[in-house]
């Protein structure tokens, strides 16, 4: 099982979120820990960036993983239309 690690802009985020929503990105993330190659999830690999993308719902989370050391960064978390913007 991965460790999640949650970068500070990140968890803000995350904490002003609906607590509906919040729940959803939650469980979603430690089925991430718990298998990050999971057929259930919708992942994908980032395209000019390191990392990757996890959908869930109208939101993303570009989180990357270190498997030498089983750690799952969560960098951000936004909206569909957000997300990408630098």
């Amino acid at each position: 099982m991965y460790k999640l690690k949650y970068r500070r802009q990140a968890r803000n985020y995350l904490a002003r979120l609906p607590l509906k929503i919040k729940l959803v990105i939650v469980n979603n993330l430690h089925e991430l820990a718990a298998n990050p190659d999971s057929p259930s999830l919708d992942i994908d690999v980032l395209k000019g960036r390191k990392g990757f993308r996890l959908r869930v719902g109208q939101y993303r989370v570009i989180y990357t993983r270190q498997d030498d050391q089983l750690i799952i960064e969560v960098v951000k978390i936004r909206p569909r239309g957000d997300i990408y913007k630098r």
